[in-house]
Formats: structure tokens, C-alpha cells, sequence
């Protein structure tokens, strides 16, 4: 079984729905734990390809991030043609912070974007 968390890829995740929206009813803290959907195919086939079996694998990028600190990087990128408002929420559930080494180590991956941030610089 492998678990994945937020998806993302130039033209699709949670990125590109909030700069559609421009103002979020969410709270800016929460934590979003990013995976590219280039990496969760490739961790996927590697965890294939071991055959492992009865077994729970967490996919993520290693660097969970606010929903602010995300917009900010988007928003400084320049790579978008619209701008991030804000979010509008204090209150809610903050999220987790993930950490996928032990998959990383049993499974041999890592991923081709080990970042949210060296996404948008690849972009």
C-alpha cells in the first residue's frame, strides 16, 4: 500500500486552485505535504519492481510546506500569470508534517524534484 499526499505538476494541484481563486477560506498554516506527479509514478514503479509486499510506503517530497509559504513561492516565481491574494481562515486543523526516508531507504527512490521550490526553478 503507498500513501500520497498533495499532488502537483505545472498545470494542476492545489497551487493552481488557489491562485484561481485568489482569496482562500483556509487558515495560511496549514501543512501541505507535496509529491510531483512525475515522482509518485516513479516511486510507484520502483516499488513494483522490489515486488515488496504487505507493506505501507509514504510518498512525499521530504520538505512539507504552509499553505502561505507555498503561495509565496508561486507568487515570487514568476512563472504564473495571476497572483496569489490570501488566505482568510484562523481557525481548522494544521495538518502533519511527513517524512518518507524509510520508504526512500527500503525502496531505493528519491525524487526527481526534491522540492516544491526546485519545481518551480525546473519550471
Amino acid at each position: 500500500m503507498v500513501t500520497l499526499d498533495q499532488f502537483h505538476k505545472a498545470d494542476r494541484g492545489a497551487h493552481n486552485y488557489y491562485l484561481e481563486k485568489g482569496i482562500v477560506d483556509s487558515r495560511p498554516d496549514h501543512i501541505l505535504n507535496l509529491i510531483h506527479y512525475e515522482d509518485a509514478a516513479s516511486l510507484l514503479v520502483a516499488i513494483l519492481k522490489k515486488k515488496i509486499r504487505k507493506q505501507i510506503f509514504l510518498g512525499c517530497d521530504n520538505h512539507p510546506l504552509s499553505r502561505q509559504e507555498m503561495m509565496d513561492l508561486v507568487n515570487r516565481s514568476g512563472k504564473f500569470s495571476k497572483k496569489f491574494d490570501k488566505f482568510n481562515v484562523t481557525d481548522g486543523p494544521l495538518g502533519k508534517r511527513l517524512n518518507n526516508t524509510r520508504t526512500r531507504q527500503e525502496v531505493g527512490w528519491e525524487p526527481q524534484y526534491p522540492s516544491f521550490a526546485h519545481f518551480l526553478a525546473s519550471m
